[in-house]
C-alpha cells in the first residue's frame, strides 16, 4: 500500500478509536496505531483541521456529545478529586451532570454548595448576572449603533449554545436590538458550542451563505474570538460589520475591544468580582446564613472609549480598577483587605470547572485563589469532566459487580466486549464451575488463567479500537451455541429506538448473540440512556433484566419497567 493510503487508513483507526475511547493521548494512540508520537501528533492536526477529532493537550477527544474531555489547565496546577477533603464546593456552568453523580458526597454532612452561572438543585444559591437584563443591555446599545451609523438596519448573526444562561443572552440581546432598532433581522441563530473554533466556522459559512451580516453578538468571548478570526480571513470591510462579545472575560478580549475594528463595545461581567461575591457567598452558608435563590452580580456596557473606566494597562494585559468596584452595585459587600469578622470560614474551598480554556474561568480561579488568601480559604480546583469519568467508572465496576451475582454454578453465559464487560471478568474469575464464551480480547486476557473456568473464545476478525472478535467466522461460531444468559453492552438506549451501536460489524455479532441467549441482562450505566447511537441492535424489549446505577432518573427507570423489563439498581 502507498504513504497516501497508509496514512488514511491510520487516520481512519485513530478517529474510530478516540471515538470508541472518548479520549486517548497521543503515547497511547501510537502504541494502538503502531505508529511514531510524531506521526500521531501531526495525524491529530490533520484530523482536527478537518473536524474530524477535537484536538486536545496531549491527546485527541471525541467529537461525539458523550465524549469526556480532559483538559484541566495545568497552570493551576495538580486538580483534586477527592472530594472529601472539602468544606464548601462551588460549581461552574456545565458541572450539573457532575453533581447529580457526586451528591452523596454533600448530604452525609452539611457541605454549602454554591453555583456559579447556572442554577443547581442541590445549590444553596446560584452567583450570576441577570443574563436577559445584561442582554437586553448591550442589545439596546448595538440598537442604538446601528440606527446611528447604519440607517436603522441590522442583519444579526447569533452565535448562542445550548445553556439556559447563554440561551437568555441572546434573547435579551435580540429584544434589546430590536426595541431600539425595529429593522432588526436575525439571519442565523447558531449553536457555536462555546468554542472558538466552531465559531470561526459558523461565521465563515453564515457570511458565505448571506453577505449581508453586520452584527455577530457572540454569548462568551470563545465565540467573539472564533468570529473575528473569520472577519479577519474574509477581509470584510470593518465600518460594515461589528462583532459583540458577552463576557469581556479576560485580557485577550479586553485587548480586542481596545485594538481590533471589529470590535467597538461589549458586555463586561467582571470574573474577578464574581469569584470575591462567590467566596461570601460561601462563607455565609457555611455559617447558615440565609441567601436568596440568584445573587445577582454587576454587568457593564463597555465601549472603547469607556475601557479604561473599568480596566488598566498592566504588562501585556488589561487588569481590573480596584475604584471599578466601588461604582458598581454589588449584591453583598466585599474586601479588599483581610476581613475581621466573627464568622467561622471553611478550610478548604473546591470550584468544579468544566472549561478550563475559557479566560473567564482562568480569572475567576485566579480571583478565588487571592481572594481566599485574605480569610485563610485554600481553593482547590476539580476537574468536573474528569471527575464525571471517573464517578462513571466507578458506577461500571458497581454494575458488572450486581451482574456477576446473576451467575451461577454449572451455567453458560455470554459476555460482550466493552468496558463494563472486563470489571464483570474480574468479579466472576474466582467462581467455579462456569463456561464463559466471549468475543472480548479482555475478559479472555482476564479469565485464561482461571482452572474452574471453562473459556471460549469466539475467533475472528480483531477489531482493535473495542478489542471484540467480530466477523462472520466469530457469527457462525455463536449460532451453534445456546446460552443460559447474556450480558450484552450497546453504546446508546432510547426507549424510542431502543438498543443502538456505533460500528455496524459489532451491531451483527450483538444480534446474533441475542438469539442465541434465553436471558439478556443488559450492563448500561447511566450516560448510555437517551442516546442513539448509529445502527439499532434491538428494540428494548428484547432484553429482560436492565442492570444500571442510581444516576438513571426514577422517571426513566419506570418507563423501562413498564415495557416488560426488570430494572436492578447496582449497590441498592
Amino acid at each position: 500500500m502507498n504513504k497516501s493510503g497508509q496514512s488514511l487508513e491510520r487516520w481512519g483507526k485513530i478517529v474510530g478509536l478516540v471515538d470508541d475511547h472518548g479520549y486517548l493521548s497521543v503515547k497511547e494512540l501510537g502504541h494502538l496505531c503502531s505508529a511514531s508520537e510524531i506521526t500521531i501528533r501531526r495525524d491529530l492536526e490533520i484530523l482536527a483541521e478537518n473536524k474530524r477529532i477535537l484536538r486536545t493537550h496531549g491527546g485527541a477527544a471525541s467529537l461525539k456529545g458523550h465524549a469526556l474531555e480532559h483538559t484541566a489547565d495545568p497552570a493551576f496546577g495538580e486538580t483534586q478529586q477527592n472530594l472529601d477533603r472539602l468544606d464548601a464546593l462551588i460549581t461552574s456552568s456545565s458541572t450539573d451532570n457532575f453533581f447529580s453523580l457526586v451528591p452523596e458526597k454533600f448530604s452525609k454532612r452539611f457541605l454549602p454548595v454554591i453555583a456559579e452561572a447556572i442554577p443547581l438543585p442541590n445549590a444553596i444559591t446560584c452567583v450570576a448576572i441577570d443574563n436577559y437584563a445584561a442582554g437586553k443591555a448591550i442589545g439596546q446599545w448595538a440598537g442604538a449603533y446601528v440606527n446611528r451609523c447604519w440607517g436603522g438596519k441590522a442583519y444579526i448573526l447569533d452565535l448562542t449554545y445550548h445553556l439556559p444562561n447563554t440561551v437568555e443572552r441572546s434573547r435579551g440581546f435580540i429584544d434589546g436590538l430590536q426595541e431600539v432598532a425595529g429593522e432588526g433581522e436575525i439571519l442565523f441563530s447558531l449553536n457555536s458550542h462555546s468554542r472558538h473554533e466552531t465559531a470561526y466556522q459558523l461565521t465563515k459559512d453564515a457570511i458565505a451563505t448571506d453577505a449581508r451580516i453586520n452584527v455577530i453578538f457572540a454569548i462568551n468571548d470563545q465565540s467573539a474570538l472564533g468570529a473575528i478570526r473569520a472577519c479577519r480571513e474574509l477581509r470584510l470591510d470593518p465600518q460594515a460589520l461589528m462583532v459583540i462579545p458577552f463576557g469581556l472575560e479576560g485580557s485577550t478580549m479586553r485587548s480586542l475591544l481596545a485594538e481590533s475594528p471589529y470590535c467597538r463595545g461589549g458586555l463586561a461581567m467582571f470574573p474577578e468580582i464574581v469569584a470575591r461575591i462567590c467566596l461570601e457567598a460561601t462563607i455565609a452558608a457555611y455559617n447558615h446564613q440565609t441567601l436568596p435563590a440568584h445573587v445577582v452580580t454587576p454587568y457593564a456596557v463597555v465601549e472603547k472609549g469607556s475601557l479604561e473606566q473599568y480596566y488598566r494597562r498592566a504588562g501585556d494585559g488589561w487588569k481590573l480598577r480596584p475604584d471599578a468596584i466601588e461604582r458598581l452595585i454589588l449584591p453583598m459587600p466585599v474586601h479588599t483587605n483581610k476581613k475581621t469578622s466573627a464568622n467561622k470560614t471553611p478550610r478548604r474551598v473546591g470550584i468544579a470547572i468544566s472549561f478550563w480554556e475559557h479566560e473567564w474561568y482562568k480569572n475567576l480561579c485566579a480571583s478565588l485563589v487571592e481572594y481566599g488568601r485574605l480569610f485563610g480559604i485554600e481553593i482547590e480546583f476539580v476537574d468536573a469532566k474528569k471527575t464525571i469519568q471517573d464517578e462513571i467508572e466507578q458506577r461500571r465496576r458497581e454494575i458488572a459487580a450486581q451482574a456477576a451475582q446473576e451467575v451461577h454454578p454449572g451455567e453458560v453465559v455470554f459476555i460482550d466486549a466493552s468496558p463494563i464487560a472486563g470489571y464483570l471478568a474480574e468479579s466472576i474469575c474466582e467462581r467455579k464451575g462456569i463456561t464463559v464464551i466471549t468475543n472480548s480480547m479482555p475478559v479472555q486476557e482476564r479469565l485464561k488463567n482461571c482452572p474452574d473456568i471453562t473459556l471460549i473464545g469466539t475467533g475472528g476478525v480483531l477489531r482493535i479500537s473495542s478489542q471484540a472478535f467480530v466477523g462472520p467466522t466469530a457469527e457462525h461460531a455463536i449460532r451453534e451455541m445456546r446460552v443460559d444468559r447474556l450480558f450484552l453492552t450497546v453504546s446508546g438506549v432510547s426507549v424510542n429506538f431502543g438498543l443502538s451501536h456505533t460500528n455496524i460489524s459489532e451491531v451483527t455479532i450483538k444480534q446474533t448473540m441475542i438469539k442465541s441467549a434465553r436471558e439478556v441482562i443488559l450492563l448500561a450505566d447511566h450516560s448510555m440512556f437517551e442516546s442513539e447511537s448509529t445502527v439499532q441492535v434491538a428494540p428494548l424489549n428484547a432484553i429482560h433484566q436492565l442492570i444500571t446505577d442510581d444516576a438513571l432518573p426514577a422517571s426513566a427507570r419506570v418507563q423501562i419497567s413498564q415495557m416488560g423489563v426488570q430494572v436492578v439498581v447496582a449497590g441498592i
